[in-house]
This record gives C-alpha cells, sequence and structure tokens, in this order.
C-alpha cells in the first residue's frame, strides 16, 4: 500500500500535479474506519468492486486516531484499532494507497467542497463512495445532498450505502459503528463485538513498554485502544496459545514472561 501524508497532498497542490501512481485516476472514501467492522467493509468492498469496473486505483483517506478522540476526548474510551490495524485490514481488503492526516485545526477549517476538489485535483478522483449518513468539512456542514451536487458539477461518479444494522434482541435494533463495538467491549460483550468486527478484537502491543517480573507486566497508560473492565480473561497470543490476562485499575498482567506482539480475545 502506497501511503501519502497531509504535506504530500500540498506538495502536489502547490506543484499542480499528481503522484505518478494516480494519474490514470482513483476512487475514495474518507473516514476514520476504527475497527474496520462490517459497515466499513461494505463501504470499502463498493469501492474497490467500482474502481476494479472503471479501472481505478481504490483509496482510503483516514486519520492517525479516529475522529472521536478529538471531538468527545473528555469521554473517549480508546481506540478499537491502531493505525497499522487499520491500514494492513484495508490492505487485505484491496485498498491501494490511503492518505493519513491528523486532525489539525487547518483541516478541521477546509469547507467539505474545498477538500473534495483538493482530492479530485491531486488523486485524480473519479468515483467516491460513503455511508448515507456521511458529513465532512468545517463542523460538518457538508452532506450527502451536498456531496452529490457537488460531484455531478466535477464529473465524479458517488456511491453511497444505507447504515447496516444489528439486531442484538427479537425487538432491538442497533446501527453498526465504531462507538457502539467500543461500548460492547467496554463492557467485555467480545462475542458482539468480534462478530461486528469479523474477526476477535486484537490489541496491538508492540509500542508498549513491557516490564518481565514473575510475570508481563504492561501499564494502561501504555494502551490506546480500548479495553474491558476490570477482571480476569483468557486470551491467545500470535501463536494462537491461551493466555492468562488479568487486568486491574494501573495495569495488565500476562501469564506468561516473554514479549508479546499482539493478543485477541
Amino acid at each position: 500500500m502506497i501511503l501519502y501524508s497531509w504535506k504530500d497532498i500540498q506538495n502536489s497542490v502547490s506543484k499542480e500535479e499528481s503522484p505518478l501512481e494516480l494519474l490514470a485516476g482513483s476512487g475514495i472514501s474518507i473516514g476514520s474506519f476504527d475497527g474496520l467492522h462490517l459497515g466499513h467493509r461494505r463501504i470499502i468492498q463498493e469501492l474497490v468492486n467500482l474502481c476494479q469496473k472503471e479501472n481505478l486505483l481504490p483509496g482510503i483517506v483516514t486519520f492517525k486516531r479516529p475522529l472521536p478522540l478529538y471531538k468527545h476526548s473528555a469521554d473517549y474510551a480508546g481506540d478499537v484499532s491502531t493505525l497499522e490495524q487499520r491500514l494492513n485490514i484495508m490492505e487485505e481488503l484491496g485498498i491501494k494507497f490511503a492518505i493519513v492526516l491528523d486532525f489539525t485545526d487547518e483541516i478541521a477549517k477546509i469547507s467539505g467542497h474545498e477538500f473534495l476538489t483538493i482530492l479530485k485535483n491531486v488523486c485524480n478522483m473519479k468515483v467516491f463512495v460513503e455511508g448515507e449518513d456521511f458529513r465532512c468539512g468545517y463542523k460538518g456542514a457538508t452532506d450527502m445532498t451536498a456531496i452529490k451536487y457537488w460531484a455531478e458539477q466535477n464529473e465524479v461518479k458517488t456511491s453511497f450505502l444505507p447504515q447496516v444494522l444489528y439486531k442484538p434482541g427479537a425487538d432491538e435494533e442497533e446501527r453498526i459503528s465504531s462507538s457502539y463495538i467500543r461500548s460492547m467491549i467496554k463492557k467485555g460483550f467480545f462475542s458482539t463485538a468480534n462478530e461486528l468486527l469479523c474477526r476477535d478484537y486484537e490489541l496491538d502491543l508492540k509500542k508498549c513498554t513491557q516490564r518481565s517480573e514473575d510475570k508481563l507486566h504492561i501499564s494502561k497508560t501504555e494502551i490506546t485502544q480500548v479495553l474491558p473492565p476490570a477482571g480476569v480473561y483468557r486470551v491467545k497470543n500470535e501463536s494462537a496459545e491461551a493466555i492468562r490476562l488479568e487486568i486491574t485499575e494501573n495495569e495488565l498482567i500476562f501469564d506468561v514472561m516473554s514479549n508479546l506482539t499482539w493478543v485477541s480475545f
């Protein structure tokens, strides 16, 4: 997968040229894509399918950390997936390039139409795929109707997919979202979270400081991902070996001595 930064995009704007890989055109979707859940996967599959038909390169515009961290930081429980996890899954699903952004004041103040125009000019965007509830631009002012109007004026094909719903009970219905999955993990409801993620929930531990004493200790402050309640859990490591994990108020304690790359619930 080819990765671009916002600086790369700005340089292309100033030079009035596109990266060589994107000269033939691209299809794009924008979002945090935290967890890459079932709803995200349908959007990506639609994007990849349309790009195959049009002979375009499918790409994603995403953020280093999910947007709720910046918009609701006071009660943010943690990421469902790290950036590395997200990019790896995107690549597995057929995405060929990603523009990874920091959510800065500069980016937050760009209007939706201006941002889409930058993507059209720099990435030769010819297809745009999102969910029906997608909004972008300053204060989220640019909605599906506004995007469709812009796209018609700029000869960009659009596809907006309906919300994907989940039925936790006979008379219940929930929109599948990262925030809903985050709440399930926070409660320790991994069967639901894993079903909606289409995979087991994984904690990425590669960048964490790991202390080997009688057991392996990792401070909670090292973890950016959402954690379940304090308690004892059975997790699996990269070798599919079962490990006892105790989560306390301040740390994670694994019944192993050697460092871990990741564990799944």
